[in-house]
């Protein structure tokens, strides 16, 4: 709870707590959507001790000791497997044997998001970040920042040039590490608590499309 409130009284913390006000008043979660155009710039020095893996093959998932495969599982939604079998990819900082912070990318052009649950429509060259998550003894050491940055310039190598993401409005941490890489968030979705999509603002000055979730999706 201090934590909690330690984000709410810095920077971003005020815009934070009307969110938060707006959820108790109406029980609809807002999630912000930016989107960057990628480009080349110096990735950051990690960390003596840390290193990046991208997962693309089932290969590369069987070749990660088994805590570390079940430790991405626990925080990448469909789990490693699932994720590269439907061409999506897992990006991840370690430490030894232990997981510093996680994302997943996917680039299909119909993306399915799975909170708020839609359909989001992506233009062409588009990739969709998502499930960014930092272990909590990791946390406040930049390591979310740093994976985001390395993440840009593997998929601006693949022919990728541009980066999609959401943000829940009221997790100030997440959105204080896009915003410190030029990320700029113009677009709200609104869903129920329940997930279910309500409705979207600005998304069409991002290119973007986001439909409810097609019946007999993943």
């Amino acid at each position: 709870m201090n934590q909690k409130l330690s984000f709410l009284l810095g920077p971003g913390g005020g815009t934070a707590a009307l969110f938060f006000g707006f959820k108790s008043l109406t029980g609809a979660e807002v999630f912000r959507f930016a989107a960057k155009t990628l480009v080349p710039g110096v990735v950051p020095a990690l960390p003596p001790d840390w290193r990046y893996v991208e997962l693309r093959t089932p290969a590369d998932v069987a070749a990660l000791e088994p805590g570390v495969r079940a430790q991405l599982g626990a925080q990448s939604g469909a789990g490693p497997e699932q994720l590269v079998r439907r061409g999506a990819s897992l990006h991840a900082l370690l430490c030894g044997d232990a997981v510093v912070a996680q994302l997943n990318i996917e680039t299909s052009p119909a993306c399915e998001v799975d909170d708020p649950k839609l359909t989001l429509h992506l233009a062409e060259g588009d990739s969709f970040l998502g499930f960014l998550h930092t272990w909590p003894e990791f946390r406040r050491r930049g390591a979310a920042q740093l994976l985001i940055a390395a993440t840009e310039q593997v998929l601006r190598e693949r022919g990728l040039k541009r980066l999609v993401t959401h943000v829940r409005a009221t997790n100030v941490p997440s959105m204080a590490a896009f915003k410190n890489l030029g990320y700029r968030f113009n677009a709200l979705v609104f869903s129920k608590t329940s997930g279910m999509l309500l409705g979207a603002l600005g998304m069409r000055r991002l290119g973007l499309q986001a439909l409810p979730v097609r019946q007999g999706g993943r």
